[in-house]
């Protein structure tokens, strides 16, 4: 979930002891920017106790995450979604395919 916000994989500079760095409490650190309540979802994913990884309740959350994600990525710095738009108008399609 946070290469999503940081376009990184995440912990791309650690070489050694990863797992254990992991086991011992190191998350990835997110995008500046990146919306709250994904952030608080994504740290319950990834908390070392299952009992307090997301449940059923989820299905309560996950609507205002998506629509937080959509409100991020079709604002107007990012708008990736006319950029692709753009890109696929200006590509010349040969007629003999």
């Amino acid at each position: 979930m946070v290469e999503m916000t940081t376009g990184q994989r995440s912990f791309n500079s650690y070489k050694f002891d990863l797992a254990v760095m992991i086991c011992n409490g190191l998350r990835p650190k997110f995008a500046p920017g990146t919306s709250d309540c994904y952030v608080e979802l994504a740290n319950q994913c990834m908390n070392s106790d299952p009992d307090k990884w997301p449940n059923n309740e989820i299905s309560k959350t996950l609507p205002m995450v998506t629509e937080k994600l959509n409100d991020i990525y079709t604002s107007k710095p990012y708008n990736i979604s006319a950029k692709f738009s753009k890109t696929a108008g200006d590509i010349e399609v040969p007629n003999d395919i």
